[in-house]
């Protein structure tokens, strides 16, 4: 039975992180995007690129119950193996048709329903099969996703600008609005950026496969044996207990309206991160190797994250370990003002940002730990649907007339929502 639930495991990790690749390497593939399509004609504030990983988690929101629903009526790894068909030819797509804003918009559509439905699929089967160790299991799913954004960040470097080519000013009259953007006007990179999607188009169709066979829901006997009887262990003492609440009475809770609320944080503290650390940066940091290399460690740094906050979770539960990743999160925010004018600084920093923000793994282990492991998948979902919140928030802060006006100001009205979770996490999870 353990080799199962680890094959189970191993298949999830590499669906996780094959989904993740373009969503959370977003952040170093912005300026590069921006650049292709104003060659291409396009013009528009840079900022409404961050639109599109929100755009993503909508739709994951929204629609990543889809296949646990369906599997009512269709067989559940065949609607696996169509979802991942569906977002392998989608991505592969973009290289003939990812030339406007819109056409790049309907994409993160179709990768967050899509993609999102497989994630969140995956997900609550590694749960369903490490009942007692939740907290590990998506941790270590958690961990390949922050590596897909370490696969992305160097993928960007080495293949669109291994010579480091720097940023141009460039200015179009007939736009004045725009005033002077900062584009790779050399076409040695931005004529790279369609090639970019068949290579995560391949990554999918390689790292999906597996999960294709192997991925499936346990038998209610192999539930059984897989529930122990006795240990000591955090997890173990979950299952063990009487929490097993169904969809509809978790939602009557007190406790999830906590809960969704600091997911609702986690999505700013996690697009915070991953999304805008080369543009608070391109202004006082000019090397862009280096801005790759930075979203290459906060990604590591994420990755590592995630795997060692699910461990803590099962450890000493989910409210110190909200509290204390929330703790973190605040401080580190706010300071991204002042240490962008340090290079190195600046990446001790964003790590710390992005180490905490990995406690986004901690939602699925928080809701067994809550309400029990029965239909973690759908919980699972409706619980993610916080982000919608997170996801809008985040981006009217980022391209709203706040920003524009004072960036350090913006800083902090993304911390203090993340500052609240902390207190809601120690004083009523």
């Amino acid at each position: 039975m353990r080799w199962r639930s680890r094959l189970m495991l191993i298949s999830g990790c590499l669906s996780a992180c094959a989904l993740s690749v373009p969503v959370f390497s977003y952040g170093a593939m912005i300026p590069y995007i921006y650049s292709y399509l104003w060659m291409q004609g396009e013009r528009f504030d840079e900022r409404h690129l961050n639109l599109h990983p929100s755009l993503f988690l909508i739709f994951v929101t929204c629609c990543g119950s889809l296949i646990s629903l369906l599997s009512k009526f269709v067989n559940e790894r065949i609607l696996y193996a169509l979802f991942s068909l569906g977002l392998t030819l989608a991505v592969a797509s973009l290289f003939w048709f990812g030339k406007t804003y819109i056409s790049l918009s309907l994409y993160m559509c179709v990768i967050g329903l899509f993609g999102g439905n497989v994630l969140v699929y995956t997900i609550g089967k590694a749960t369903e099969w490490n009942p007692s160790k939740s907290g590990a299991a998506n941790g270590i799913i958690g961990f390949f996703i922050g590596l897909s954004g370490f696969i992305g960040s160097f993928t960007c470097a080495l293949f669109v600008n291994p010579n480091n080519i720097g940023m141009e000013k460039v200015y179009d009259p007939s736009y004045p609005s725009l005033g002077n953007v900062s584009i790779f006007a050399s076409p040695d990179v931005y004529s790279k950026v369609p090639y970019l999607w068949l290579i995560f188009a391949a990554m999918f169709a390689a790292l999906l496969i597996p999960s294709i066979i192997f991925v499936r829901s346990p038998t209610a006997d192999e539930v059984c044996e897989m529930m122990p009887l006795t240990d000591d262990s955090f997890g173990d003492r979950i299952i063990t207990s009487d929490k097993d609440y169904s969809v509809t009475q978790m939602l009557k809770t007190f406790k999830f309206y906590n809960l969704y609320i600091i997911v609702m944080t986690m999505s700013l503290a996690l697009l915070a991160g991953s999304e805008l650390y080369k543009e608070v940066a391109k202004e006082t940091i000019l090397d862009d190797h280096f801005l790759n290399v930075v979203g290459a460690v906060l990604a590591i740094a994420n990755a590592f994250g995630r795997l060692l906050w699910g461990i803590f979770m099962d450890k000493v539960g989910a409210r110190i370990s909200l509290f204390l990743a929330f703790f973190f999160i605040t401080p580190s925010t706010v300071a991204l003002y002042w240490t962008r004018h340090y290079p190195w600084i600046y990446l001790i920093d964003i790590c710390i940002l992005s180490f905490s923000s990995g406690i986004f793994t901690g939602i699925a282990p928080a809701l067994v730990e809550l309400f029990g492991a029965r239909d973690i998948s759908l919980k699972y979902s409706v619980c993610l649907s916080g982000e919608l919140f997170g996801c809008a928030l985040f981006y009217l802060l980022s391209v709203g007339s706040v920003k524009l006006y004072n960036e350090l100001v913006f800083l902090i009205l993304l911390a203090a929502p993340c500052a609240l979770s902390s207190v809601l996490a120690i004083s009523f999870i």
